[in-house]
């Protein structure tokens, strides 16, 4: 009698170990299928580009994920781009739905940055630049806007109910206006945080690293557009990653 119940109790305990296991593991399982499901479809490659603009003078960035740009996020735009010899307009989509462009000429900004120092540029310098341009902002609708030589758009990628639990996908394309060709683009697919490998930090809706596809924010148009980066890491750009957990987990608008 004593035997069998060991035996039984020996079962039950496997069965409870293997249901901890598949509980614990199921997630990973079901997202790398999927990953290699949606790695291995068309676009082929997930990121690729074919053209780069060392001038595009102007640009219209689209960003349909969060959505748009705020007044916060516009000032930085300006900041990290808005050189006036490489790019001297830009047009920026923003959450009421307006499209609002800034525009710069080189003399300007020259004459600007003799007014200060090096040391001085970047702590006050900048922010006066950034006044400058603001005060050239004009406001329209995506039908009124005036046409730019290149856009950037980013949009979500919509996955079914059941892949959207495991991943999240997003595409940023790069278009050359005049011949309205793609010239860039990539499609990157990112998963969520594991059960075994919880987010610790908080605050993120998905894993930093990409199943596939590049998975930094902005590097896309920023190789394309390589001269732009004049001011880089001056001025951090808000991360997608932190704005989605904002949206989806914590419900804000």
């Amino acid at each position: 009698m004593k035997t069998n119940e060991n035996r039984l109790a020996l079962y039950f305990s496997a069965f409870l170990g293997f249901g901890l296991m598949i509980f614990l593991t199921y997630d990973i399982i079901i997202t790398n299928i999927l990953t290699a499901y949606y790695c291995n479809t068309a676009p082929n490659p997930k990121t690729k580009i074919e053209k780069k603009v060392e001038y595009p003078i102007s640009i219209y960035w689209e960003d349909n994920v969060y959505p748009g740009f705020s007044k916060a996020d516009r000032e930085l735009m300006i900041i990290n781009y808005l050189d006036g010899v490489h790019l001297k307009t830009m047009a920026l989509n923003a959450p009421d739905g307006k499209i609002y462009i800034y525009h710069i000429e080189r003399p300007i900004l020259k004459k600007l940055k003799e007014e200060f120092s090096e040391s001085e540029w970047y702590s006050t310098g900048i922010k006066q630049y950034t006044q400058t341009v603001m005060q050239t902002q004009k406001v329209y609708t995506k039908q009124t806007m005036p046409k730019t030589n290149y856009t950037v758009t980013f949009n979500e990628v919509r996955l079914n109910a059941f892949t959207r639990d495991f991943l999240y996908s997003d595409e940023t394309k790069v278009i050359e206006n005049n011949t309205s060709k793609v010239i860039a683009y990539n499609r990157r697919y990112m998963r969520f945080f594991y059960t075994l490998q919880p987010d610790f930090q908080g605050g993120n809706y998905y894993y930093p690293h990409p199943m596939c596809g590049n998975g930094i924010y902005r590097r896309t148009e920023d190789k394309v557009f390589s001269e732009l980066a004049w001011h880089y890491n001056v001025a951090e750009i808000p991360g997608i990653n932190q704005k989605l957990y904002n949206k989806y987990i914590k419900g804000e608008k």
